[in-house]
């Protein structure tokens, strides 16, 4: 039986200067190479920097 392996990360992209980041999962496929699915946009720094403190006031 198969194990699947599942790993998941934060992934940074340029664009146009800027970087912004992602929550990508990871899976081996049947050939042994990784596919990758985009879980969640985060955004830039300044976004989560602004949900950080968003939720930090909420305390």
């Amino acid at each position: 039986m198969p194990i699947d392996i599942v790993m998941t990360y934060i992934r940074s992209k340029k664009f146009k200067g800027k970087t912004y980041y992602y929550v990508v999962e990871g899976k081996l496929d049947k050939n042994g190479k990784v596919k990758q699915k985009v879980i969640m946009y985060l955004g830039n720094v300044n976004h989560i920097l602004e949900v950080f403190k968003f939720y930090k006031s909420k305390k």
